[in-house]
């Protein structure tokens, strides 16, 4: 099976995640990932030898103040034209699988090129009517749009 893994780049949480999904994708023959990662500088990232040859794109990132997502700030540094360009130009369709976790341009790339899609990130569980705190519309559209997958 050939998979491809999204992993959000902007916090060390998911790429602690992929490091460990990566060493166990190691040990099996039967299947061959391939990775990227978004929301980060490409320098930025460290540790990253798990992950051989993976690929690094601009994404979208969230702009934070005081621990909370502030959302003018997100939307003024976001590169939505890159963004745009990146999921138009990204070819899924040798994948059997996308995994995702919440990484927008190979959700986007999977939904538009009808490649099956599994989401394993935290921010999926909101998807369903479970209690939130403090949860704005703005928050549940980014929650269901930013990278969406079937399941």
């Amino acid at each position: 099976m050939k998979i491809l893994f999204g992993v959000q780049g902007t916090g060390n949480g998911h790429i602690s995640r992929a490091r460990i999904m990566a060493k166990a994708f190691a040990k099996r023959a039967d299947v061959d990932v391939d990775f990227v990662f978004s929301g980060r500088d490409p320098d930025k990232y460290f540790d990253m030898e798990v992950f051989g040859q993976y690929q690094s794109l601009q994404g979208l990132s969230f702009a934070t103040q005081n621990g909370a997502v502030n959302h003018w700030d997100t939307i003024k540094s976001a590169k939505i034209r890159q963004f745009f360009h990146d999921i138009k130009h990204f070819d899924v369709t040798s994948y059997d699988l996308v995994l995702n976790d919440f990484e927008p341009v190979t959700a986007w790339a999977a939904k538009k090129q009808k490649v099956p899609s599994i989401s394993i990130s935290h921010q999926a569980a909101f998807a369903h009517p479970i209690p939130k705190q403090e949860a704005d519309i703005v928050d549940n559209l980014i929650t269901r749009y930013f990278a969406p997958t079937d399941i």
